[in-house]
């Protein structure tokens, strides 16, 4: 079966527990993709091919197989870099850093969060920034800062 169209998320969808749900583990880096095969935890496959331009996939995406039945895409958790800068100085020198290196991020409640990289864990131990190495399952995908339309 080909999925062209994300219903919903599964956090948005009312009275959800009157739905049959398969669930697909995906990877973070799988987000980005309009194309894509997924086996689900039913051992059902699926191909996913995204039509509309505007959408993405996200942990929680979900896609109508029938009625009441669903197929819900789960993000794997991946070991991430987060820095918690300590001042606006230290951002900032922290920012320039990383748009040095060319890794996607992302910046949420003052924490900067990028996938496990031993480049960017060299740079910031030679610059003594601290970090921690987390586990984390991300909701959307890492991207590129793009300044071009104020985000």
């Amino acid at each position: 079966m080909i999925l062209t169209e994300i219903y919903r998320n599964v956090d948005d969808i009312p009275k959800i527990d009157s739905y049959h749900i398969e669930t697909a583990v995906v990877k973070s880096d799988d987000l980005l993709k309009s194309i894509l095969r997924v086996k689900s935890d039913h051992g059902n496959e699926y191909g996913i091919r995204l039509e509309n331009k505007n959408d993405v996939l996200e942990n929680g995406s979900a896609f109508l197989l029938g009625d009441k039945h669903l197929l819900v895409l789960s993000v794997l958790a991946d070991e991430a870099i987060v820095i918690r800068p300590k001042d606006i100085d230290q951002m900032g020198v922290i920012a320039h850093l990383l748009g040095n290196l060319h890794k996607p991020v992302e910046v949420k409640n003052g924490e900067i969060t990028l996938l496990l990289d031993k480049v960017v864990v060299n740079t910031l131990e030679k610059e003594n920034i601290d970090y921690s190495i987390e586990k984390i399952k991300f909701d959307k995908p890492l991207k590129y800062v793009d300044l071009s339309n104020g985000q």
